[in-house]
């Protein structure tokens, strides 16, 4: 049957987004313990503290994909993915630790160009914000897609946004796509996905009516004046937004295959071959049935 976005997949927005700005809230309490004459060495000692924070907002994410699947299909949600797995590095394959740290040398230029001290700390606590609340939700976002190609029932997913948002993401707003296809999104983007199958085919609010939505203020503050004019007057919003310029693509067609060390061994057991990341794994795999049997051997999926 036909039906809007589900009640279900708004609160899946809307908690995701909460854990991404409550996670990225802990981490600036860190920073502002941080005194601008020793950024390297006090954001040092706490950069383990500080990763566990994040990575426990990973974990938060990816488990919540299989609550959000089984309210929203009932119990035939299929395989359930691996939180920790999604956890254990963020979404690029990159360490998280070594993201964290940018930070400092965020800061530190700051200061060198003649930047005040509380000016240059403003830098790094930006830049912070900025990668912390996207790791956690490109993270969920990650976690839905796999638990979404390993249910067989999902033949695609419609990309839910909700107001405020940007444009780029507004022009986006209620498209379907391929299972497996990439995911649009810029940093600190907290769009999700819906799925879609026989039974569960979502109609939601497209880029026309999330405008016709919105107060004249948002409309002048995501579209701009000029923009906002010319909407109303009739042109179309994707011929005023032209959200591929500026809209990064999740390294899914990629020509360099994407792998991670991380989580494959420690000091004391030997290390694993190198996981391919989900992204990696839907461009190589041949058919459905091989991207799922690739994420039970990467360990995605139980």
């Amino acid at each position: 049957m036909t039906m809007a976005i589900s009640l279900r997949s708004r609160r899946h927005q809307e908690e995701r987004a909460a854990l991404a700005e409550a996670t990225a809230r802990a981490v600036l309490a860190e920073w502002s313990k941080v005194r601008p004459d020793s950024v390297a060495r006090d954001w040092a000692r706490l950069l383990p503290q500080v990763t566990a924070l994040v990575q426990a907002g990973q974990l938060h994410a990816a488990q919540g994909s299989h609550t959000f699947m089984r309210e929203l299909l009932g119990e035939d949600v299929g395989p359930q993915v691996i939180a920790e797995q999604f956890a254990s590095q963020t979404p690029e394959g990159r360490d998280a630790m070594k993201l964290i740290a940018g930070a400092i040398p965020k800061s530190i230029s700051a200061q060198r160009r003649g930047f005040s001290a509380r000016a240059a700390m403003a830098r790094g606590a930006a830049f912070l914000d900025m990668v912390v609340r996207t790791v956690v939700a490109d993270t969920g976002r990650q976690a839905d897609q796999a638990a979404m190609v390993a249910n067989r029932s999902v033949r695609a997913y419609i990309r839910v946004v909700e107001l405020p948002a940007c444009s780029r993401c507004i022009i986006l707003a209620g498209r379907e796509y391929g299972v497996s296809s990439g995911f649009l999104r810029h940093p600190r983007c907290d769009c999700t996905m819906e799925p879609v199958t026989r039974r569960h085919t979502p109609t939601p609010l497209d880029a026309e009516d999330l405008f016709e939505s919105m107060t004249p203020e948002q409309r002048r503050k995501t579209f701009g004046e000029a923009g906002t004019k010319a909407i109303e007057d009739g042109a179309r919003i994707s011929s005023i937004v032209n959200a591929r310029k500026a809209m990064d693509r999740v390294e899914m067609f990629g020509k360099t295959v994407q792998v991670t060390h991380v989580g494959t061994g420690s000091r004391k057991k030997p290390r694993r071959p190198p996981r391919l990341m989900p992204e990696e794994i839907y461009r190589l795999a041949e058919s459905r049935e091989h991207a799922i049997r690739l994420l039970y051997k990467n360990g995605y999926l139980r």
